[in-house]
């Protein structure tokens, strides 16, 4: 593990040092962004990065090394070490093959349509009281960031809690074959980025299967029973423990007396209470998946109500903010696909009660060809089941939402679809009553939350 030296990092990577000490000590290794380079830090100037890379960078920058394809060999200012190899971005792969080699730290591997970054963070949570914890920051979730996941690990860490996402087919395999999971959760299998893999819900299984293939086989590996797409996943070639998790059927762990409070879930398992501060049964289940790995690990159940307790939701998931005229805003906007939608209008109803509750809904992306079911199915879930006291679209892919719900039963006079925030925010202003309930949810590009920031009290 770092530190390395030099011309050991050059031999492991494949390169031949031209310039520099080889003694000079490496202590970290970066690829994606040049303003963390400094001493004791070598550069890999990889194929993504040469896009947007110009050599000028680096005249005012100290460094230990760069590591280059032959074609930057004159254009490095000569105060860098150099190392030249014939592929920039294997040699990444080479060292972080060796950094995953020098851990000893247990690696745990998260993946799923919604709530892996909650469980991760529940998880973290709960680890960090026994053991010294990495977790993979924000949700940097697919394979380009692995590495340096792996680089940020050094000898005293135990555990390792990693968030798996899906951009493309073969992505969660890549991962698996740097990150080798020995514990593996699938939190469930949605439609969640379908139009990125051809449209198929098919192959949305085969990318959270690769999670399964590529971990350790002798592992452990934590399923949702509840979860009809899970059940399409297969442990045929899994020869480890499976755990089983659920609220409705028999499971391994399940969820009982669960109840909303003011603050958020409470439940339990197997008779001992659990509380966790954020809203909504999906986040029971994101809950339950942590519980699981931790009772595996055998971590004591005081532990492990402490580490819930007192996990804080990641931003714009849920998260309660005051707004003015004495609304209560419920942002969650970081991202959104049609189940996690319906999660969250769930939470809007049980939250508002008897005060008035309003749902803005924006566009929900990367669907492809199940855009207009996939909206449609929230509509109808609208006009069917919540009625909230007034829903608000903003966007041509939820207008969608507001026209299904209106076929559905929710009165047209309490829907208005709009195709700006900005008039979304006039509407809300003028119209809607103090101390009303607002739901906010849409894809990641809609950035919902500038809504939001001009609805909350200052």
């Amino acid at each position: 593990m770092f530190p390395i030296n030099l011309g050991q990092l050059a031999r492991v990577v494949g390169g031949q040092l031209v310039r520099g000490n080889p003694n000079t000590p490496v202590k970290h290794a970066i690829y994606q962004n040049i303003r963390y380079l400094g001493p004791g830090r070598i550069f890999f100037i990889t194929a993504k990065y040469t896009k947007k890379f110009s050599p000028v960078e680096l005249r005012t920058k100290s460094s230990a090394g760069i590591v280059a394809t032959p074609a930057w060999k004159n254009l490095i200012p000569s105060h860098h070490p150099l190392i030249i190899v014939p592929n920039a971005d294997e040699a990444l792969w080479k060292l972080a093959v060796r950094q995953r080699s020098h851990t000893k730290a247990l690696v745990i591997g998260i993946t799923g349509s919604q709530g892996k970054t909650t469980t991760k963070e529940m998880l973290a949570s709960i680890l960090k009281r026994k053991y010294i914890t990495y977790k993979s920051p924000a949700n940097n979730n697919i394979a380009l960031y692995t590495p340096g996941h792996l680089f940020h690990l050094n000898g005293s860490h135990q555990a390792v809690v990693l968030e798996m996402g899906m951009a493309s087919l073969g992505n969660i395999r890549k991962q698996c074959l740097l990150a080798r999971p020995t514990i593996g959760v699938v939190t469930n299998v949605g439609e969640a980025h379908v139009g990125k893999l051809g449209n198929s819900l098919k192959n949305v299984v085969k990318a959270k299967q690769e999670l399964i293939d590529g971990m350790n086989r002798q592992g452990i590996l934590v399923l949702n029973a509840d979860d009809k797409g899970s059940r399409h996943l297969s442990v045929a070639n899994f020869h480890g423990k499976v755990v089983t998790i659920g609220i409705r059927k028999p499971a391994t762990l399940q969820a009982k007396n669960i109840r909303f409070t003011t603050n958020g879930m409470h439940f339990t398992v197997n008779g001992d209470p659990y509380h966790i501060k954020t809203w909504g049964r999906h986040n029971v289940y994101n809950a339950l998946a942590a519980i699981a790995v931790a009772r595996v690990l055998k971590l004591p159940v005081p532990l492990i109500q402490k580490g819930l307790a007192n996990y804080d939701a990641p931003s714009m998931r849920l998260q309660k903010v005051r707004g003015i005229n004495g609304f209560l805003l419920i942002n969650d906007a970081y991202n959104a696909n049609p189940s996690s939608m319906i999660a969250g209008l769930k939470v809007l109803k049980r939250v508002s009660k008897q005060r008035t509750s309003a749902a803005v809904l924006g566009d929900i992306h990367e669907l492809g060809n199940y855009s207009v079911p996939g909206h449609s199915r929230v509509g109808k879930f609208v006009g069917n089941k919540i009625k909230p006291s007034y829903l608000i679209t903003i966007g041509p892919q939820a207008a969608v939402i507001a026209r299904t719900a209106a076929a559905h039963g929710m009165p047209g006079n309490r829907i208005r679809s709009f195709s700006t925030q900005a008039a979304a925010l006039r509407f809300i202003r003028s119209t809607i009553p103090s101390g009303s309930v607002l739901y906010f949810k849409a894809s990641r590009k809609m950035r919902l939350e500038w809504l939001v920031n001009h609805l909350k009290a200052r």
